[in-house]
């Protein structure tokens, strides 16, 4: 077993199918009914709604990175610095974080002006006002940074460190793109790209802060032209 444990992609290995293991543990877990019982005590829709929805980005953020990041720890590697955590790596990209902010931005304004029905919520209210997005926000902030810590750091990086820079990339993409299969075609398809580009500028930037900017942008502000210009959705006071 100790060979074994030395062979090289042994490491990678194990990631690449707990990653997928962990995956499935919160994608079961949020769309069960669980979320709905441990809210079950809140009379109110609004503030019942809003608590489902923090529960299962929560559980996002457990699943997808609290615990594997103490199972990376124990069991494979203790050096996290490698991922690119620091206000350095912020102040040397925030150029292209803000390019890329504004390109995301741009592109989803376009394509809800197109298609104005689009409506990229998970609470499900027809009204809204600052506070509920906040809440809203903070939920995607959660939930994405332990997202992009699972898929674009520990499983990229470990794939990095055993296969290359190309290959990892691709089984990034492969096993990115697969889970987003049960959101349909256009989620496929856009998972392709964007995993693609944030894999590549992860492993060329050596950090993951600039797939998590993008990720959260991509929520955020699709989420916020959903509700400016679906004519179900308003902002109010």
């Amino acid at each position: 077993m100790d060979s074994a444990q030395n062979t090289p992609g042994f490491a990678s290995s194990v990631v690449i199918l707990f990653s997928v293991i962990f995956f499935y543990c919160y994608y079961y877990f949020a769309t069960s009914d669980l979320p709905e019982k441990i809210c079950k005590k809140i009379n109110r829709q609004v503030h019942k709604k809003v608590a489902v929805f923090l529960v299962k980005k929560g559980s996002g953020l457990l699943f997808l990175g609290v615990v594997p990041g103490l199972f990376y720890f124990f069991f494979l590697n203790q050096d996290f610095s490698k991922f690119g955590f620091s206000f350095d790596q912020i102040n040397s990209n925030y150029q292209i974080i803000f390019l890329l902010i504004l390109i995301i931005a741009a592109t989803l304004f376009v394509n809800q002006k197109v298609n104005r029905q689009n409506n990229s919520l998970q609470i499900e209210l027809t009204e809204w006002n600052f506070s509920l997005f906040l809440i809203n926000t903070f939920g995607w902030i959660i939930y994405l940074a332990g997202y992009e810590f699972l898929f674009r750091g520990i499983l990229l990086f470990e794939c990095y460190s055993s296969f290359g820079f190309w290959p990892a990339i691709a089984i990034n993409i492969a096993i990115y793109s697969a889970i987003h299969m049960v959101n349909g075609k256009e989620q496929t398809i856009g998972a392709l790209i964007f995993g693609g580009i944030a894999c590549y500028l992860t492993l060329t930037k050596g950090t993951i802060l600039i797939p998590i900017f993008m990720h959260i942008s991509l929520s955020v502000f699709s989420d916020y032209f959903s509700i400016i210009y679906n004519q179900n959705l308003n902002f109010v006071k």
